[in-house]
């Protein structure tokens, strides 16, 4: 019996001492609760944010949102969506806007700031941690790692 208690014991210190495991937020994209979107596939996902598509299924014009490269949800969102860096999706617009073929989407700072364009645009679309989804927003798609 001591010996169970010991290895126990030592068990429970060994956990306490480990260094805790990053917890990251899952993200989510998000669309305007009036638009008549209720989910989005990972190809329309895509295809929204990158300007290849910029209507939904029913019609009503996407008006996607990014966050500035500051955010740190910006980088995990295209490498969860994509694969890709930064780096590699800002060398993507420049090309598209030197070319003439299309804009970026607008830039805002914040995960605040995402909600606040999605739901006074009626096609607005952007990512944000699940938790700061609320009712004036409808998730449509989850980013997992």
């Amino acid at each position: 019996m001591p010996l169970r208690r010991l290895i126990l014991l030592c068990s429970v210190f060994w956990l306490l001492i480990q260094p805790a495991a990053e917890v990251r937020a899952e993200l989510v994209v998000v669309v305007n609760a009036r638009c008549g979107v209720a989910a989005m596939t990972r190809n329309e996902v895509i295809n929204v944010f990158f300007g290849r598509n910029r209507q939904y299924f029913n019609g009503v014009e996407a008006q996607p949102v990014d966050m500035f490269d500051n955010n740190p949800d910006r980088g995990r969102f295209y490498s969860l969506l994509v694969g890709k860096d930064l780096s590699e999706i800002n060398a993507y617009w420049s090309r598209q806007v030197f070319s003439g073929r299309m804009q970026p989407p607008a830039k805002v700072g914040s995960a605040e700031e995402v909600l606040k364009w999605v739901v006074s645009h009626p096609g607005g679309i952007g990512f944000v941690d699940l938790a700061k989804a609320d009712a004036r927003v409808r998730v449509v798609y989850e980013l997992t790692p």
